[in-house]
């Protein structure tokens, strides 16, 4: 899921930092719009072919190929500007419009997973399913570029004053709207167990949180075994458990499940996640001051390869820095949820049942897990055993932890390092 993300993404940044060139090759309109609906085809064929004569199964290898192909019809067919020629009146609202701009590389990727998904039952479910986990990353992006659409109508200095004063709003956003977001992309309803529903209310009440509601995900045939906690405003939290969650896993298991989760809350990791956007945001900015606007003039004429540095910082940022601490917070929601209910044995009872039901990895090596936003179950169930025995190391876990407070103290060396850079 999140490498899909990430794929998206980068092609967003691709196409944001598109500029169209000031000469080169003319394309017919014809011309433009069939090679980029035959590069956007390629990879879908491939894949296809791939699962058809082969035993791989690796979809980010075929993603990438997407966003290669997507990438070649912004640079070399120019698409985005036979849609600005033929579309006029949407340079009123430009940002929001990019949203057409990334369609090819959403059905590219899309039709990747169509074709990749083995089981021709639950292909249509699948196929569903994707289509609205990859509308995720574009919610957010829609939005703010209508914000920023807003903005163009005022003067300049009231734009900025009021984008200045936005900036933090625009980050949490996203933690917001997200319980809305669920509900809106996935079929939900209420929680009819009311045995596991008074257990789930201790569990909130033992822990000090709030919560609005307890919703069931319905995944049908598809069978995704699953629990969240979403929304940092409390009056708007839900908890979501799926429905194959609560056919396959006991109450006692479904009940440290959910304890994971609240956990999450209980150590503040959703507005946390608000701190590290702040963090990127300012990190990015001196990245740019830094690195790529010197290279800029250095290498006059080499915009593609300017946005694959920015590509490449934006990949490290949340693929290695925002996946190590997550991990981290993984394992603080595992050590909360056996000390609140008392239970570790249904935690890693629990906890296998998902590596089996959900695919999740049992064993990774170190390597790959550097990339990996939650550690291997067999790395969790090691440290729930070494929780067990209070070994030292774990302690830490309990508190706030360092990485996040030095998080925290970069945020203001790098606002005064912008600051000076900009005098």
């Amino acid at each position: 899921m999140a490498q899909t993300s990430i794929i998206l993404l980068a092609g967003i940044i691709f196409l944001i930092r598109y500029e169209p060139p000031e000469s080169g090759l003319e394309y017919t309109s014809v011309f433009s719009i069939l090679y980029t609906i035959i590069l956007t085809t390629i990879p879908i064929l491939l894949a296809y072919l791939t699962r058809k004569l082969t035993e791989f199964r690796s979809t980010i290898v075929f993603e990438i190929l997407s966003l290669l192909s997507y990438v070649s019809a912004i640079y070399i067919i120019s698409f985005p500007n036979y849609i600005y020629q033929h579309l006029p009146f949407i340079s009123i609202v430009q940002n929001s419009t990019e949203i057409i701009l990334i369609i090819p590389l959403y059905f590219g990727i899309l039709g990747i997973h169509a074709v990749m998904h083995d089981v021709s039952r639950t292909r249509k479910e699948y196929i569903t399913f994707r289509f609205r986990l990859l509308l995720l990353p574009l919610m957010p992006f829609l939005i703010i570029n209508v914000i920023l659409d807003i903005l163009s109508f005022f003067p300049t200095l009231v734009a900025g004053l009021l984008l200045i004063a936005l900036i933090i709003p625009l980050l949490a956003l996203p933690h917001i709207i997200a319980p809305m977001l669920m509900q809106f992309l996935w079929k939900t309803k209420p929680l009819r167990d009311t045995e596991l529903k008074q257990k789930i209310m201790e569990l909130t009440e033992n822990s000090s949180i709030k919560y609005k509601d307890v919703a069931v995900w319905e995944t049908g045939g598809l069978s995704i075994a699953n629990a969240a906690v979403a929304g940092i405003i409390p009056r708007n939290r839900r908890i979501f458990v799926t429905d194959a969650l609560l056919r396959n896993f006991t109450d006692e298991q479904v009940e440290t499940i959910v304890a994971h989760e609240i956990g999450h809350i209980r150590h503040k990791h959703l507005l946390i996640f608000c701190v590290i956007m702040v963090c990127y945001i300012l990190s990015y900015t001196l990245f740019i001051q830094l690195v790529t606007d010197p290279l800029e003039s250095l290498l006059p004429g080499y915009q593609l390869l300017i946005t694959v540095i920015h590509i490449i910082f934006f990949i490290f940022y949340f693929k290695v820095v925002l996946s190590f601490l997550s991990r981290r917070f993984e394992h603080q929601a595992d050590l909360y949820a056996i000390e609140i209910t008392g239970n570790p044995d249904a935690f890693k009872s629990a906890l296998l049942n998902l590596s089996i039901m959900s695919d999740l990895p049992r064993v990774l090596r170190y390597i790959i897990e550097l990339f990996n936003t939650h550690p291997s179950i067999e790395r969790r169930i090691r440290f729930l055993e070494n929780a067990e025995k209070m070994k030292p190391p774990i302690q830490r876990y309990r508190k706030c932890l360092l990485e996040v407070k030095v998080l925290i103290f970069l945020i203001p060396l790098m606002g005064l390092l912008i600051y000076l850079i900009n005098l």
